[in-house]
């Protein structure tokens, strides 16, 4: 299993200030409190994730709250959204001056999207509307905490399985679903280009813990 999953839940216990530490990452995911430790320092060094650890709680929180996963994490759209109001905010800063609080904020997103100010035009987007209905299903099932049924296609078989959708998150411009599948019992990524349907089932499913 990729690391991104467990930056994700290490990132999402912290957000609920439940302070883990390595050995709860190593406990969650089976792996060795060295490999855990690893995982943490990537966060550190390479994600510039600004955790630190807090000894009366015995494990890691934020130490900026506004901090936010590194576009990895964001979609194509996502990030061209967020460069154009970069760009505006600069723009308006220049006349208006900087607001303290939203220049951070600012600041902080310059060091994970690639932001280029001569190319912060209005974003012109093209949408595959497909893809688009099934992104808007699966953004919902991960809101409600709701099983999806998906047709997934590889080569030339087909199959349906049922899924716990976790995150969507983008590679090489193209988007994934991390999610937990019934019938393998594991955390699986599965590409959207590759659905051929999806179906929102109704039934809830319960988050890691």
């Amino acid at each position: 299993m990729s690391n991104m999953h467990r930056i994700l839940w290490f990132d999402e216990r912290i957000r609920a200030k439940r302070y883990p530490n390595a050995k709860d990452l190593a406990e969650q995911f089976e792996i060795s409190v060295r490999q855990a430790g690893r995982d943490i320092e990537y966060m550190q060094s390479s994600l510039r994730a600004p955790i630190s650890y807090n000894a009366k709680h015995r494990g890691y929180e934020y130490e900026d709250a506004a901090y936010i996963l590194p576009s990895v994490f964001l979609t194509e759209t996502d990030v061209r959204i967020l460069s154009f109001l970069i760009y505006k905010y600069e723009e308006a800063a220049q006349s208006m001056g900087y607001i303290e609080g939203l220049d951070r904020v600012v600041q902080t997103l310059k060091r994970f999207v690639p932001y280029q100010p001569e190319e912060s035009d209005i974003p012109i987007f093209y949408v595959d509307t497909q893809q688009a209905n099934m992104k808007h299903s699966i953004d919902q099932a991960i809101k409600q905490n709701q099983k999806l049924q998906i047709t997934y296609q590889e080569g030339e078989e087909e199959y349906t399985v049922l899924i716990h959708p976790y995150r969507i998150f983008t590679q090489s411009s193209q988007l994934y679903v991390i999610a937990f599948c019934e019938q393998s019992g594991e955390v699986e990524y599965y590409a959207l280009e590759q659905m051929t349907n999806i179906a929102l089932t109704g039934a809830a499913y319960s988050m890691m813990k």
